[in-house]
């Protein structure tokens, strides 16, 4: 097995640089719809919670994130691109509330 790797390493690195190149390309594609996930979560979180909790909102968003999302991409994004992504989303959803629109997009409702 040894001798098989010393003797096929350069085949065996390209198909390696060529997994992961595949990998990238899958995570950056897959960025756009997390995105809209989580802002669809997090919208459902603040229709279901309201305002003042949080945490409770946060713990929400997450739980159904690792329901909703396909496994090969909750491995790709790590927790720390998920936080970003919950912030950008709720700091987006305030800026529509404050805008004077509600939830249901009706400014008389």
């Amino acid at each position: 097995m040894l001798n098989f790797i010393k003797l096929n390493i350069s085949s065996i690195l390209v198909v390696l640089l060529f997994i992961v190149g595949l990998l990238f390309l899958y995570k950056r594609n897959k960025k756009d719809f997390v995105r809209q996930v989580v802002l669809s979560l997090v919208v459902q979180a603040e229709k279901a919670l309201g305002s003042g909790t949080g945490e409770l909102k946060y713990a929400m968003v997450i739980e159904e994130l690792y329901i909703t999302l396909p496994t090969i991409v909750r491995l790709l994004i790590t927790k720390k691109e998920l936080d970003t992504l919950i912030e950008n989303s709720v700091d987006y959803l305030k800026e529509y509330l404050n805008s004077g629109r509600d939830l249901l997009g009706y400014e008389d409702e």
